[in-house]
């Protein structure tokens, strides 16, 4: 909101109305204006005035060719630019035309035109040339758009997104923060603000709360709003597994590792897919984070067997891990752990500021920006760890965080996804679903919020959030990757296609829709088509890991196994602590005939997942090629104990034991992998293991 005191009275009355929002009565008037005296700043006022309508093409126009003689003209011209993909344009918009282009050289450039406007400037050029596939570029832009102005959140973002591990400290400064009190309202704006905040001083017990009514800290602390505000119920019984997940049941049956022993304190049953698939990507980690239920006991509902054969999942996704049955006993010894609450920061830095008054009586603004740029960077560690797929930690991390910013979507939907890479899609279905519910227009980071339905076969709930997303906002990307996932779910792989491909049309930058369709492309076994899209996903994203993965498993399907191997362990190099990929490396290995290697890297992914049943089957395979029968009967009867309908185990016991002259045993358990698996939906699957195991006793063909 421009709140400077504009001495022309119409000019003032345009900017009273994009204030407020009356953008058509703005357009309508700075059209008068511009008519009347067509100067720089007219035509930066109606400028101004269509790109806040969306009319970014009408401001385009109006812009081009005359844009370049105040730096806001120019500055609007290149967002311009970036809104309507002339990437090209828009970077000699902003660097302008110099005989020397190195890097610094036009930081320095930059810094002198535009002065307060540096950082914004800076971080668009970084923006334009992430478009550009230039990252080397982006990423020192982005730092130096950081160093201008701390405010800028989404550059460190991008900066961690884009695999960088920049010490936040060093940037969320207030040292380094900009003053803008001079260039939008009069100096004492701040303390006015500031005056206004109702300060709540509560026991040490309790939150501090605070109620905002200035235009500054509804802008700054916008991460701080709760999406509910409903007092969670003592009574356990009363809540079932699909019940809204308020922040306050959140924060009570908050997630928690112990940080000294780094051992799980409690883990809630999960669905899984199927043991073992055949084509495709989608890797996602496996997890040890489980949640914690602190004071009651939290009942999930049942989602089947990780193994069962009736719940075919797509063989292209990685496969999710089986879960212990004994997590209530679990949560109850959890439910002695006690969470730790205190006041808000930002609500103790006004605490604080209130003893430290000036001459004056205002409260010292310094004190604020302090507490904000505090909060900048633990926002900044967090964020980074869940960059870095090391999730435990992101999400120890943002359990350190005041209840009113904990509650706040964006955390919600960051600790969702840690728990989605985790692959614990109960637990990050309860969050999505408590963020959708309480902002039921919100569509962005649902597309995850549909995979994880996905992978629980939850096809009611799944149809029912497109159809909302639907309504909501068809212009979403994710919009029609939850569109696609519902109607992948029912098997209807050539519909669901369609909407995927319409995903990637809406927003051709969105490379998880290209993913998701390089998914459905592998099913179909329209290896090509699912190939482009992969390598469409990894051009906009170089650390899409599922994509990664995805042109591994078609190259494993080629029986090109050093090709599927480079790209296996590419994927792995960005998420280091995927089990199901490290699965798939092994599975490359022993068809290469390089047990040994396979036997460590399952020994290793198991390390980090003890019970994922894909290492576990994997690594007993493994040991019964190295004829190691004895290990091998231990690792599936612990195998058994997590999926004890999976058809396969018994196959395989059946196998050792006939190689062990055990036939009574082998046919006692051949006989009750057939009743498990009557109609022989695994076929494909036994066949899929024929060819990793080229070994007369592997195979669970081979009888």
């Amino acid at each position: 909101m421009v709140c400077c005191k504009e001495k022309d009275p119409a000019k003032a009355a345009v900017w009273h109305a994009l204030n407020y929002y009356a953008f058509e009565d703005a357009s309508f008037l700075a059209e008068r204006l511009y008519l009347e005296n067509k100067g720089c700043e007219t035509l930066y006022l109606l400028a101004t005035c269509y790109y806040r309508q969306d009319r970014v093409s009408e401001a385009y126009d109006l812009l081009k060719g005359t844009h370049s003689s105040i730096p806001k003209c120019r500055l609007l011209f290149a967002q311009c630019c970036l809104r309507l993909n002339k990437l090209y344009e828009g970077e000699q918009t902003l660097i302008g035309i110099s005989s020397d282009n190195t890097l610094n050289s036009i930081e320095n450039n930059i810094t002198t035109e535009f002065q307060e406007l540096s950082g914004i400037c800076l971080k668009v050029l970084a923006t334009i040339y992430r478009r550009c596939h230039r990252l080397e570029h982006a990423v020192f832009f982005y730092r130096c758009s950081l160093k201008r102005n701390p405010y800028l959140w989404t550059s460190y973002a991008n900066l961690c997104t884009a695999g960088e591990k920049d010490n936040p400290d060093e940037y969320f400064k207030a040292t380094n923060c900009p003053s803008f009190v001079n260039s939008t309202s009069s100096p004492s704006a701040l303390n006015e603000i500031t005056n206004d905040m109702n300060v709540v001083i509560a026991s040490d017990k309790t939150y501090t709360s605070y109620t905002p009514k200035g235009s500054f800290t509804a802008q700054a602390l916008a991460h701080s709003t709760p999406i509910s505000s409903t007092p969670a119920t003592n009574n356990a019984n009363n809540q079932n597994a699909n019940a809204p997940c308020t922040p306050e049941v959140i924060r009570e049956s908050q997630h928690y590792v112990d940080i000294e022993t780094d051992a799980v304190v409690a883990t809630p049953p999960l669905a899984g897919g199927v043991l073992l698939g055949t084509s495709g990507g989608g890797a996602l980690t496996e997890g040890a984070v489980v949640v914690s239920a602190a004071h009651r006991a939290v009942s999930l509902r049942k989602q089947g067997d990780p193994f069962s054969t009736s719940k075919v999942r797509r063989s292209s996704r990685l496969m999710s891990n089986g879960r212990n049955t004994k997590s209530k006993e679990n949560d109850r010894k959890a439910g002695n752990k006690s969470q730790r609450t205190g006041p808000s920061i930002i609500s103790e830095a006004f605490k604080k500021s209130a003893k430290d008054k000036s001459s004056l009586g205002k409260r010292n603004p310094s004190i604020i920006i302090n507490s904000i740029m505090s909060l900048f960077a633990h926002f900044g560690h967090a964020y980074q760890a869940l960059c870095q797929y090391e999730c435990r930690k992101a999400l120890q991390l943002f359990n350190k965080l005041p209840k009113n910013h904990y509650s706040s979507s964006w955390v919600l939907l960051q600790c969702a996804r840690a728990f989605y890479e985790m692959t614990e899609y109960t637990q990050a279905a309860r969050l999505y679903q408590s963020v959708h519910q309480g902002e039921t227009s919100r569509c962005s980071n649902l597309a995850y919020y549909s995979t994880c339905l996905w992978y629980t076969q939850r096809e009611i709930e799944l149809s029912a959030l497109a159809q909302e997303m639907l309504e909501a906002n068809k212009n979403s990307p994710e919009t029609w990757c939850a569109v696609g996932n519902c109607f992948s779910l029912q098997k209807e792989h050539e519909t669901a296609i369609k909407f995927f491909e319409r995903s990637v049309l809406v927003d051709p930058q969105f490379a998880y829709g290209y993913t998701l369709l390089g998914h459905e492309y592998s099913y179909i076994d329209e290896l090509d088509d699912a190939m482009n899209c992969y390598r469409h996903a990894v051009r906009i994203d170089p650390r899409h890991y599922n994509a990664w993965y995805g042109i591994g498993q078609i190259y494993f399907r080629q029986e090109k196994h050093e090709l599927a191997l480079c790209h296996f362990r590419k994927a792995q190099s960005i998420n280091h602590s995927n089990a199901a990929i490290m699965a798939h490396i092994a599975v490359v290995l022993n068809a290469m005939k390089r047990h040994k290697e396979a036997l460590k890297i399952l020994t290793k992914a198991l390390e980090y997942h003890p019970k994922h049943p894909l290492c576990k089957f994997h690594k007993a395979s493994t040991l019964f090629c190295l004829e190691k029968c004895d290990k091998a009967l231990e690792e599936l009867d612990d195998l058994e104990s997590i999926t004890p309908t999976e058809s396969l185990i018994y196959f395989l016991k059946g196998k050792i034991h006939r190689k062990m002259g055990n036939a009574h045993l082998a046919m006692m358990h051949f006989s009750w992998a057939m009743d498990l698996d009557p109609q022989g939906s695994n076929n494909h699957i036994k066949e899929a293991i024929d060819k990793h195991y080229q070994s007369d006793d592997v195979g669970p063909e081979a009888t």
